[in-house]
């Protein structure tokens, strides 16, 4: 268990966490990183169907439902949330998640069921171009990515297999949204396919009409919509009733399934947005009185406050046990400073978050001309164990205060492992160039790191073939061996595509999979 929590914390910080304990580790290396995916010949690319009726999603949307069955009123929750929009996989595409668990008598008598649903889908119809299934049924922990080729009307397998359907093919959570988005008239029809597990549901969906319902949050009028699966599930059914207003909220479900009936009332129904402390705010950006400078220091950097940046992370020969991102949140005053508030965040997936549920957090202040840092807040959350702690930055004393009034003395220049990364991307990169940097790690140890633009390659990514800037991550020393290495693109953007760090317990990779907002 030691073992992987320190996995688990070197998610939420990508590649700066794992240099902290990469450098500390280097005497264990043995091989080569594993490199990047090379370029491949041009292949088919998914397109989304023509955009229905209707409304867009809406990031921020959370919707929880308390789902009976049989004879047991409280069975398990369902919760749906559209997260985040942004380019993954290459294409623009909003990630929704969907989690599904047991409760009560029924988790008891037959078992936990915690699972985890992630698709990616076309913004204006709700088409899935990519879905994520991590399932955690007692002892039994599966995770599995299907593509699904839309243009090709095809879902691919991890295994490369395949299944083909007459119509675009959704899963559950996407068909919901994709119902909800279309305009119901009384006893309109048509045919949908969705992929449950590894098979292709075909159904007939029509609209049964209007009606009035309570639950319990509150009395609604509304549509009711009939699913009704095709050939050898023909016995099934699943009823919807949708809010008969803007929001089409599926305040009610009922399903006749193989093992009884299931009935998933609506319970809240929320748009949440992302907390953040306030900086002061500039009249422009060039300085707090809008000076003529404005935007002068920003269009030197290759990143925009609101870019995010998304990774899936690999390790071994595990192909997915986590996400993180890494965001620019806003730039404003922190006291006299004018600085960045950036943003990286981690979470375990498939198996590695049932054996222990991870929400790891970093946010960092760094003056907006030399990128350094003036204060740094961790919140790190694993299992039931939580973790703050803040760091501030006296940059006259060249010292840092921690959060029990301890100081520690730092170098000038000095920064946390968050402003590093962007450090790196504004760097004047060029073949052979080497640049050193002095970073105060997650355990408040001042060590100094040295990166080294080895050379200029092309390389495949989610953006498609990409030239790139392999950039080596040294260990001290005279041996001076990469403990990580990443790619960024050979452009304004230096966008970190790929990155890879050996640690004593095995590789991490991470894969650039989202952008929001890119400059």
């Amino acid at each position: 268990m030691w073992v992987l929590r320190s996995y688990l914390r070197i998610l939420f910080c990508l590649l700066a966490i794992a240099l902290s304990y990469g450098l500390t580790l280097h005497a264990k290396q043995s091989g080569e990183l594993t490199p990047p995916p090379k370029p491949k010949q041009a292949g088919s690319k998914s397109n989304g169907a023509a955009s229905p009726s209707g409304l867009p999603l809406i990031v921020g949307e959370r919707l929880s439902f308390n789902v009976s069955w049989s004879n047991f009123p409280t069975a398990g929750n369902v919760e749906i949330e559209v997260t985040d929009q942004g380019r993954y996989f290459g294409q623009d595409s909003i990630q929704i998640r969907t989690k599904v668990e047991t409760s009560g008598s029924v988790r008891s008598l037959f078992g936990a069921i915690n699972n985890l649903y992630i698709s990616y889908v076309n913004p204006e119809s709700a088409v899935p171009q990519r879905i994520i299934n991590a399932i955690s049924q007692g002892q039994k922990l599966t995770e599995s990515t299907i593509i699904l080729d839309q243009s090709k009307k095809q879902a691919i397998f991890p295994d490369d297999t395949t299944i083909s359907s007459p119509a675009e093919i959704y899963d559950l959570p996407s068909l919901l949204f994709a119902l909800r988005m279309r305009s119901w008239s009384d006893n309109t029809k048509q045919k949908m396919s969705a992929i449950y597990g590894r098979e292709l549901v075909e159904m007939e969906v029509e609209a049964k009409g209007r009606e009035r319902i309570s639950t319990q949050m509150g009395s609604y009028n509304t549509v009711s919509v009939r699913i009704s699966p095709q050939k050898n599930l023909s016995r099934y059914r699943v009823q919807i009733w949708f809010s008969d207003d803007a929001q089409k909220l599926p305040v009610l479900i009922t399903a006749k399934l193989p093992f009884g009936d299931v009935r998933a009332e609506l319970t809240s129904a929320t748009l949440s947005f992302r907390t953040t402390n306030k900086l002061v705010k500039l009249n422009g950006p060039g300085d707090e009185s809008g000076g003529q400078n404005s935007g002068s220091i920003e269009n030197r950097h290759p990143f925009s406050v609101g870019e995010k940046l998304n990774y899936e992370v690999s390790w071994g020969n595990f192909m997915s046990v986590g996400r993180a991102s890494v965001e620019v949140r806003q730039e404003g005053m922190f006291g006299s400073d004018r600085v960045y508030e950036f943003f990286g965040e981690a979470t375990s997936a498939g198996a590695d978050r049932v054996l222990i549920n991870v929400n790891d957090q970093i946010k960092s202040y760094a003056l907006v001309d030399k990128l350094t840092t003036v204060r740094t807040d961790l919140n790190l959350r694993e299992g039931k164990r939580g973790e703050t702690s803040s760091v501030t930055y006296d940059l006259k004393k060249n010292a840092v205060t921690l959060a029990n009034g301890t100081g520690v003395p730092i170098r000038p220049g000095t920064h946390d492992l968050l402003s590093f990364f962007y450090a790196v991307r504004a760097a004047d990169l060029k073949i052979d160039s080497v640049y050193s940097y002095n970073i105060l790690d997650v355990n408040n140890r001042l060590k100094l790191i040295t990166v080294k633009v080895a050379k200029q390659e092309a390389i495949s990514s989610t953006l498609g073939t990409q030239d790139c800037l392999q950039l080596d991550i040294l260990t001290p020393g005279p041996s001076r061996k990469a403990v990580a290495q990443v790619w960024v693109t050979n452009d304004a953007r230096r966008l970190p595509l790929y990155i890879t760090t050996r640690t004593r317990f095995g590789e991490l990779r991470f894969h650039l999979t989202g952008i929001t907002n890119l400059k």
